[in-house]
């Protein structure tokens, strides 16, 4: 394939490689006619003529689109004597968008080029604009091209190269065909173009992709081929803007669902509240009472949510808000416009700060527990017994250095604990720690959400750019956690950064120095997926640099369990304005007896189920989850060689198959009972065919 390219301030006719590797020299065009459905479209010289001269008809009038692009040239006094293009502006300007259709459109365009190869024929595509990007094709065409500067930077709307396909169907908003002296300039009457607009989700156009050829070559098939392509790439866009909704949308379920107690609430934009569940009620002093009608402003500090609205009313980000009833809790609000950008109404989350209380170091001094200096950061990980005593001695020790940790073990065992607690234990304790979930990185908005983009990078990009989550971790720790779940084809992405510490945004040249420390973290055999070619043996030697191995809680022994149900009880009801007596011995039997596969998480799901049971602080049996009640498990035996990753797979998809059956098959349900993200869940049921 060639390619018309810019060169300074001239063009140059280059031989590209196309995607499949080999370059082929262009084959003789093939000539044809013009099929016969469009005779009655077509003009001659003298009617054209007329036209430009006196603004009059003569015999057939040309098609009413072009007819009326005529009329708006003329209007507009275009040139329409022969000329080149003089309205050429440098390929910085265009840089953004030519970042974004590589990225977006290279697929499209390699199958587009592979139907016209031969014909004598131009591929071309021109941003919203009309400046054209991208120019390529067969030689004899762009050896013509590059006499009428048809190029990468040239302005190609009708103001300035007359009537053509590209301009006119920028102007109309409908795919175009203009054939030879239906073009105004008289410079164009030797070609044929067929183009058709490219729409973004929101209705705007964002491009334009047109195919050219002096009016002997084979355009038989070109009108089609541009409304194919241009349908293929408003659906890559379109796929590409429900991925950016999901992740900002994952993101907020996170943040509300996460929190130890979430209140959720509704606003009008009158400031009053619509709805509000009985959490909201609960943290706002008034359980049981409804909400609904009330002014926000009686509870919030809803004035700073309206003046960072006035600030920037395109932005959707959540806004922090100081809660008038009790100032400990946070607020934060965050706007939810209609698809036409009309703000509709306000979603307000009311939670209580997520760390654990003060009195877990006592407790984790009753459980023998170091609490000075060498515990800054891990005092929430309760522990008596020795099996956590080891993976807690390392990640003291890495702490102290800016290596990267690998954490490893099953789900629900505490790895985010762990890393919170190295990153609080380090110098880096005042910096920000930023956690990644890889599995739910969206393929498409990958790089932009690790690495940042400059403004304008791609459709319904902020027009200032973005940070990423490496720049936004600086001076701080990054988690990236479910490492294992990332696509292979996306873990490319991660090994200059973690190898040099520095990014590049989506769209941009410059690198960013980052200074973090990283931390990665997987309930998966690393070296099992490298031997099958599911993990890259470069970025896993990358982040196994310092691991640790965190025990599951059945490995534990009866005193964690223990420990752990009474300070997560004792908590909740001190949250819920309960009393707390105690956990009734035969209830802990119950505890004892089962085998956690959702670990440490499964165990705090079950003692919030019986707290919300129990009537008098006391949790007796009858209290704790149905699924407890079911014949026990035993306990582990000693694996031999080669048999623990079978044995915990299948004790993986019984627990898996219990919960879907105890929650009716609600996956979202049985994720929330495992203590896992619905991600998640839907990966390891399709790895075990429970789907």
């Amino acid at each position: 394939m060639f390619t018309l390219q810019r060169n300074g301030d001239f063009f140059e006719i280059c031989e590209e490689a196309s995607l499949g590797g080999e370059v082929k020299a262009p084959a003789t065009p093939t000539r044809r006619i013009l099929p016969e459905c469009t005779a009655s479209h077509r003009v001659d010289y003298n009617q054209w003529k007329l036209f430009v001269d006196k603004g009059k008809w003569r015999g057939p009038r040309p098609q009413d689109a072009v007819a009326a692009s005529w009329m708006r040239c003329r209007a507009m006094q275009v040139d329409p004597s022969p000329r080149s293009c003089g309205d050429i502006v440098s390929m910085d300007e265009l840089e953004p968008f030519v970042s974004v259709w590589q990225e977006t459109a290279r697929e499209v365009e390699h199958k587009t080029c592979q139907a016209i190869r031969g014909k004598d024929l131009l591929l071309t595509v021109a941003d919203a604009k009309g400046r054209i990007v991208r120019t390529c094709g067969d030689l004899p065409a762009l050896q013509a091209a590059d006499r009428l500067k048809f190029g990468p930077g040239a302005n190609w709307t009708e103001m300035s190269v007359g009537t053509n396909a590209i301009g006119t169907a920028l102007n109309s908003g409908v795919p175009m065909q203009v054939f030879g002296e239906e073009h105004f300039c008289e410079s164009h009457h030797a070609w044929n173009c067929s183009g058709a607009p490219i729409f973004d989700p929101q209705g705007a156009v964002w491009a334009c992709i047109d195919i050219s050829g002096p009016v002997g070559a084979d355009h038989a098939l070109a009108f089609d081929l541009v409304i194919g392509a241009a349908r293929a790439l408003e659906r890559q866009l379109f796929q590409a803007y429900l991925a950016d909704i999901e992740n900002k949308s994952r993101s907020m379920f996170a943040a509300v669902f996460n929190a130890v107690l979430t209140g959720v609430l509704t606003v009008d934009a009158s400031g009053h509240i619509t709805n509000a569940n009985g959490a909201a009620e609960a943290l706002l002093g008034l359980p049981g009472k409804s909400l609904r009608g009330r002014r926000a402003d009686a509870f919030l500090d809803y004035r700073q949510f309206l003046a960072a609205r006035a600030k920037a009313p395109n932005q959707t980000d959540a806004v922090t808000i100081a809660c008038h009833t009790n100032p400990r809790l946070i607020a934060r609000a965050a706007p939810v416009l209609a698809p036409g950008g009309t703000w509709c109404h306000t979603i307000v989350t009311i939670s209580e700060p997520q760390r654990l209380r003060p009195t877990q170091p006592v407790a984790a001094k009753s459980a023998g527990v170091p609490t000075k200096g060498s515990d800054k950061g891990f005092a929430a990980i309760l522990s008596r017994g020795p099996a956590m005593a080891g993976a807690l001695r390392k990640a003291r020790q890495a702490a102290r250095t800016p290596s990267t940790v690998l954490l490893t073990g099953e789900s629900g065992t505490g790895k985010e604990l762990f890393a919170r607690g190295i990153h609080e234990a380090s110098d880096r304790a005042n910096g920000p720690f930023v956690a990644v979930n890889c599995g739910a990185l969206a393929r498409e908005l990958a790089q932009s959400e690790l690495f940042g983009y400059k403004a304008g990078a791609f459709t319904g990009a902020d027009n200032k750019g973005r940070i990423g989550k490496f720049e936004q971790a600086d001076k701080g720790t990054l988690f990236l956690d479910e490492i294992s779940e990332m696509p292979l084809e996306l873990q490319v992405n991660l090994l200059r950064p973690l190898e040099e510490r520095c990014v590049v945004r989506v769209g941009g040249m410059r690198t960013h120095p980052v200074d973090v420390k990283v931390i990665a973290a997987t309930n998966r055999d690393l070296a099992k997926l490298v031997a099958s070619g599911r993990f890259r043996e470069d970025l896993y030697f990358r982040i196994n640099v310092v691991r640790i191995q965190i025990p599951p809680l059945r490995e534990r022994g009866k005193e964690d369990i223990r420990l752990l149900a009474e300070a997560h009880a004792r908590r909740l009801c001190a949250s819920f304005g309960l009393p707390f007596v105690a956990i009734d011995p035969a209830a802990l039997r119950v505890l004892y007896a089962h085998n956690w596969p959702g670990n440490v998480r499964e165990l705090l799901n079950c003692v919030e189920y019986a707290v919300n049971a129990m009537e008098d602080g006391h949790i007796l049996p009858e209290h704790l989850p149905p699924s407890l009640d079911q014949p026990r498990r035993p306990a582990a035996e000693p694996e031999t060689a080669g048999s623990g990753s079978f044995r915990l797979e299948s004790l993986e998809v019984i627990t898996i198959r219990e919960a879907l059956s105890h929650h009716g098959g609600n996956v979202s349900q049985a994720a929330r009972a495992l203590g896992i993200g619905r991600n998640t869940l839907y990966a390891k049921m399709r790895k075990f065919g429970i789907l």
